[in-house]
C-alpha cells in the first residue's frame, strides 16, 4: 500500500490540488509541530482520485496520500490565493 508525504509552507486562501490515478484518502494536516503543538487541523478527502483542499490559514502544511493501488501516480500543486 503505497503512502505519500510531502510537505509545503502554503498561505491562508491558497488551494492544495491532487490528483492521483487510483481511488486514494488524500489528507492535508497543519505542521504545528515547530510550535511544540499536536497537529490539530486535518482537511481529508476519502476514495476519490481529486482533491481541492483550500488552506484556512498560513504556516506549514503537509500532504498525506494513502493508496490501496500496488503503483500509484500523483501529482501535488497548489494555487496561490
Amino acid at each position: 500500500m503505497p503512502v505519500v508525504k510531502a510537505s509545503l509552507h502554503l498561505f491562508g486562501g491558497d488551494t492544495v490540488v491532487v490528483h492521483c490515478s487510483n481511488k486514494s484518502h488524500i489528507h492535508l494536516m497543519s505542521d504545528n509541530s515547530s510550535a511544540g503543538k499536536p497537529q490539530a487541523d486535518i482537511l481529508s478527502v476519502e476514495d476519490k482520485q481529486s482533491a481541492y483542499l483550500t488552506v484556512p490559514y498560513s504556516g506549514k502544511w503537509k500532504v498525506l496520500i494513502d493508496s490501496h493501488s500496488k503503483s500509484l501516480e500523483h501529482s501535488i500543486s497548489y494555487v496561490p490565493a
